[in-house]
């Protein structure tokens, strides 16, 4: 099969979560989408939210907010984890953070390079004075990436709902590991090493095993893998569940969930990738796209956006792309 079949060919309603194995108390929704415009609320304790967006494509009804966010609350003022796709996509974040604190929104993490991680910084900082911080990678990666995402997102979202957005970078990068000087609750910034961009980081409250962990994780949505990050991906997830052990997990895509059920939808469908194209290039396929036109993807059918083709012939291209180069 030629490549441009896989090229050239969603949506899964919100999931409530149903719970978890762990001591902790279940995350309780607190608003319906229509309720903040783009996001369900989701309290996971008394001072961490998850703001969780749609499963399906960035569109004008979302404002490029199809991802999962959320913010936590210190005695000295708010963490916001990502700043949306579009200065109105900003606007929905902060209308929803309002109506559980009136607290000042003093830092804006970025936790990745992709749109609706940074494209909402200006507003942040100009109108609600954030500090804004991320990996030093992840700003690479806005400033190489960042006419692309711009344009990108004024086609998905259009021209209204992209008014007023600007290009705003991070002010303040980090490699390897940060600890915020946040009063009331311990927050780190952890560099994953490249996930889904090279750039994605995790913020990790220890003391409540929490982990808002951005693009490394999609929950019950089907990922998208970019050029020669499939093992990084696979590496980053390991760490995550070796090193950090969080109880809860709050995806950039999909509801709040457990360690458990974001290994399956992530790191599962990674390795799933990774030892089909070792088998099937074992068993004699001649390239990537022989390998994309084989490979068996059906167990992960239930993850939303998996109907469509060219996520899963690009995903399998490309992680087979990386196997191929390892065995060289």
């Amino acid at each position: 099969m030629r490549r441009k079949d896989f090229l050239n060919g969603a949506l899964a309603g919100l999931v409530v979560l149903a719970g978890c194995a762990h001591p902790t108390p279940p995350a309780s929704p607190l608003a319906t989408p229509s309720d903040t415009g783009a996001f369900k609320t989701v309290k996971v304790n008394e001072r961490v939210y998850a703001l969780v967006g749609e499963l399906g494509q960035r569109s004008p009804s979302n404002l490029g907010n199809n991802m999962t966010a959320g913010f936590i609350i210190g005695d000295d003022g708010v963490v916001v984890i990502d700043t949306s796709g579009s200065r109105a996509g900003a606007e929905v974040m902060v209308k929803a953070i309002r109506a559980v604190t009136d607290k000042s929104i003093r830092w804006a993490v970025n936790t990745g390079g992709q749109d609706h991680r940074w494209l909402g910084n200006d507003y942040f900082r100009s109108v609600q004075g954030a500090k804004i911080l991320a990996a030093e990678e992840g700003l690479k990666d806005q400033q190489a990436r960042g006419f692309q995402q711009m344009d990108m997102a004024r086609r998905n979202i259009g021209e209204s709902g992209f008014a007023g957005t600007k290009e705003a970078y991070a002010d303040t990068t980090f490699k390897g590991r940060q600890r915020l000087d946040v009063k009331g609750v311990q927050v780190e910034l952890i560099y994953t090493g490249g996930a889904h961009t090279n750039g994605d980081l995790w913020v990790w409250l220890p003391q409540e095993r929490i982990v808002f962990a951005g693009d490394s994780v999609f929950a019950e949505r089907l990922l998208g893998i970019q050029p020669g990050l499939g093992f990084k991906w696979i590496a980053a997830l390991e760490r995550m569940r070796d090193e950090l052990q969080p109880v809860t997990v709050i995806p950039g895509h999909g509801n709040v969930t457990t360690l458990d059920k974001a290994l399956k939808d992530s790191l599962g469908y990674l390795q799933m990738l990774r030892d089909g194209s070792r088998k099937l290039i074992a068993d004699g396929a001649f390239d990537p796209v022989e390998v994309a036109d084989k490979l068996d993807q059906s167990a992960f059918a239930y993850l939303a956006n998996y109907e469509d083709k060219r996520f899963r012939g690009q995903n399998a291209m490309r992680m087979a792309e990386e196997v191929f180069a390892a065995q060289k």
